[in-house]
């Protein structure tokens, strides 16, 4: 049986999808697909671009997405349980292609594809009249699962009330009346072939939230992130040693003399990076940046290859870390511990005093950390220096002091090439023995991250330069510029605040963005601006193609440093030990592995997001949860939003954003300006905009949507000051008082969403 590598599935399936597009609107059978492939693989190919809304079959005969006389769309269900079809591209973004009415749905839920036949009616939704379609198959399920509490309806029956606020759903669950009220559950969505309306039942219970542990149970669950290995896995990574031997090191280039650390947060839980530094007779900096090798024990086609390619990435919480490979490797044989030898790829730059490199240089070898540092160490050590140190840290005390001159060199010129250095601060929880949040702490990078950062950044484009310009495949880290429209938006949201973005848009670069960021450095609003920078910014993602890094202004850029914990790293090492080995024209030539890339850059970038995302919800939960206790008190904040529904207000001390909800501002009439981004009191014109630094009280907390609602201190809600405040009666026609965006006043109430429908 021929070995399965990470990506193969998708070369047939883009043979097989091209074939169907050349058929156009005749389709093909499978027989006729394709020519040098069985019928069985040829099969599963269909049924995959079948799940993915590429392809769909008729009465037999295949069709491209597009092509055939149906349509193909990911459904999203409204309030009222009728729905909207979208294409894929287009899903939750663009003008609906079609409406379905909840008899036509034939079972469909919010993030199904589905394929559609136009019923030949046309319906209203939103501003658009589209035309209404029924489903007639479910061709992927979106969700096998899913992750919520079970409440009951007006009619006595359990209904799932999802962990997603977003989700729209009406789901019955079965034989679960045992379920404690208010534990989380999984539960396993059961569909009738005859397209009824499914039902739930429970495939799991979590626990209840407030159980240590439970909340990074749900959102695991949730986004579908595995935390247990196959025992396949488990089994490979049990056969290594606990710790290399010589023969392992056998033509490799021994550092185990040399002066080598790591440098890590205290609570870090792997060590794949380690640091040193010499200075050469020619006055340069001799530079060793060390990376676990973790390519020469995870085998491109193993079962720990293929598990780390499916995970993609390790996952962190503030309590546990879900690992990309088993703790035999992660947290043992490739961790860079102190005083054991380790493996490791290692990188040599040669840099003068301006931080060009005149010397670069790759070899497998093997190292021995000299003492494993932490970040607040290295930091007292270089700023609050002790007479101690040179008894406690010896020559390590040199080196860090080297390191330090060659840190502060490296950042000066990648500033000066237009670099953008964001420094925003993140609000870390902090747990007590039981894992219970005791407390917020705001988390600043100190000079230890930037030296650690600035090593790691010239090592990354040293690789990335290398393997470019020797032709070899890997996956690079791309960051595009930003569009033109993003960035015209930036500059007028800037505005108000006196910042300037200056240049053409079109070809904009990066060192505007650098000089705005310089222009408030320091300035209370340093944060915000920031993270306005930071949103009008493109996603980085992995991709065969180098186009640069458009944030570091760098022309070459990869992830090499980081194998243990992220999938394209480990396929950055394997080129450049090819490369060691002189066998990178192999490499060049292997047309099957250059045909994998693209498909291994988008699933490695999917797997970053879904890491990210879960890791900034279960912060938001625990930091909603921790809060909750604190109802009533009032908190320093600012705004980070300007909605015609009220303001987005950051706490400054939690770092998390609530909501002032613009019905709970009563002293006036708040006028929305859109175009500068603020709410202007219609009487005396008070005005709250970006920025700005408000006090807020605490009213209230939804752990269900997991926000914070919030008042202004000294600002009345309505009511509290007798008789609203009218708008002038004067009003221009098309004027600030005739905007569509003006508040509802004092007992005005949005409509209600209709009533849950009831069941049989």
């Amino acid at each position: 049986m021929s070995t399965v590598f990470p990506g193969t599935e998708a070369l047939l399936r883009g043979r097989v999808l091209s074939r169907l597009q050349d058929a156009g609107r005749q389709g093909l059978r499978p027989e006729g697909v394709e020519e040098d492939a069985g019928l069985d693989e040829i099969r599963e190919s269909l049924e995959a671009l079948q799940s993915e809304g590429k392809a769909f079959e008729i009465d037999g005969s295949w069709y491209a997405e597009g092509f055939g006389p149906w349509a193909v769309g990911v459904i999203e269900l409204l309030e009222d349980g009728d729905g909207v079809v979208r294409s894929p591209e287009a899903h939750y973004r663009d003008q609906p292609g079609h409406y379905v009415r909840k008899r036509n749905l034939k079972g469909a839920l919010t993030g199904d594809t589905v394929l559609v036949r136009s019923t030949g009616r046309r319906s209203k939704e939103g501003d658009w009249r589209i035309p209404e379609a029924s489903v007639q198959r479910i061709l992927n399920e979106r969700h096998e699962t899913l992750v919520g509490t079970l409440e009951r309806d007006e009619t006595g029956e359990l209904m799932l009330l999802p962990y997603d606020p977003k989700m729209s759903i009406d789901l019955p669950v079965v034989e679960a009346d045992d379920v404690p009220e208010g534990h989380y559950v999984v539960v396993r969505i059961e569909r009738s072939e005859r397209g009824r309306e499914p039902v739930g039942r429970v495939a799991e219970v979590l626990g209840d939230a407030d159980e240590p542990g439970v909340d990074v149970l749900v959102v695991l669950r949730h986004y579908g992130i595995p935390d247990e290995f196959p025992p396949a896995v488990l089994e490979q990574a049990e056969r290594f040693p606990k710790d290399p031997t010589p023969a392992d090191w056998k033509g490799r280039e021994d550092l185990r003399d040399r002066i080598v650390i790591t440098i890590d947060g205290e609570s870090a839980r792997d060590f794949d990076d380690a640091v040193s530094i010499e200075m050469l007779p020619n006055g340069l900096f001799g530079l060793g940046v060390h990376i676990a090798d973790v390519a020469h024990y995870v085998e491109e086609g193993t079962p720990l290859d293929l598990e780390a390619y499916r995970r993609g990435t390790s996952v962190y919480y503030p309590d546990r870390a879900i690992p990309m490979l088993p703790e035999a490797l992660s947290n043992g044989l490739c961790s860079l511990r102190p005083n054991v030898p380790r493996l490791t790829t290692s990188v040599f730059l040669d840099m003068d005093r301006e931080g060009k490199v005149h010397d670069r240089r790759f070899a497998e070898t093997v190292i021995r950390s000299s003492r494993r540092m932490t970040y607040n160490e290295v930091r007292r050590i270089l700023e609050e220096p002790q007479e101690r140190d040179l008894a406690e840290y010896g020559p390590i005390l040199t080196c860090l002091r080297d390191m330090h001159v060659l840190m502060t060199i490296l950042h000066h010129s990648r500033l000066k090439r237009g670099s953008i250095d964001f420094d925003l601060p993140e609000g870390n929880v902090e747990l007590g023995t039981d894992g219970t949040v005791v407390g917020v702490i705001p988390s600043e990078r100190n000079v230890a991250h930037r030296l650690i950062e600035e090593f790691m950044i010239a090592a990354n484009e040293a690789v990335a330069l290398e393997l470019h310009t020797r032709e070899v495949p890997a996956l690079y880290r791309v960051h595009d510029a930003p569009s033109p429209d993003r960035l015209q938006e930036l500059r007028e949201t800037l505005r108000p605040l006196g910042v300037a973005l200056k240049g053409e848009l079109t070809s904009l670069h990066p060192g505007a963005l650098q000089q705005v960021l310089a222009r408030v450095k320091g300035q209370p609003e340093e944060p915000f601006v920031s993270s306005l920078v930071l949103r009008t910014m493109q996603r980085a993602v992995y991709d065969p193609q180098c186009r640069g890094h458009y944030a570091l202004a760098s022309h070459y850029y990869c992830h090499f440093t980081s194998p243990i914990r992220r999938y394209p790293d480990l396929v950055v090492h394997r080129g450049l030990k090819a490369l060691v080995h002189e066998r990178a024209h192999e490499r060049a030539a292997d047309t099957a592995l250059a045909a994998r890339l693209p498909t291994m850059g988008e699933h490695t970038s999917s797997t970053e997001r879904r890491a990210e995302q879960s890791e900034r919800d279960l912060l938001q939960w625990k930091k909603v949860r921790f809060l909750a206790d604190r109802v009533g008190q009032t908190f320093k904040g600012r705004i980070t939003g300007v909605q015609p529904f009220g303001l987005f207000v950051q706490l400054e001390s939690y770092l998390v954003d609530g909501l002032v909800p613009i019905r709970k501002m009563g002293d006036d009439y708040y006028l929305y300006e859109a175009e500068s981004h603020r709410l202007v009191g219609d009487r005396t014109r008070k005005v709250y905009q970006l920025a700005d630094p408000l006090e807020v009280e605490l009213t209230g907390v939804s752990l269900r949507h997991r926000g914070l609602d919030l008042k202004i201190v000294g600002v009345p809600e309505p009511g509290e000051r007798g008789e609203w405040p009218r708008p002038r009666e004067s009003r221009e026609p098309g004027g600030r008082g005739d905007r569509k965006e003006r508040r509802e006043r004092p007992g005005e109430r949005k409509p209600e969403k209709k009533e849950r429908r009831k069941r049989r």
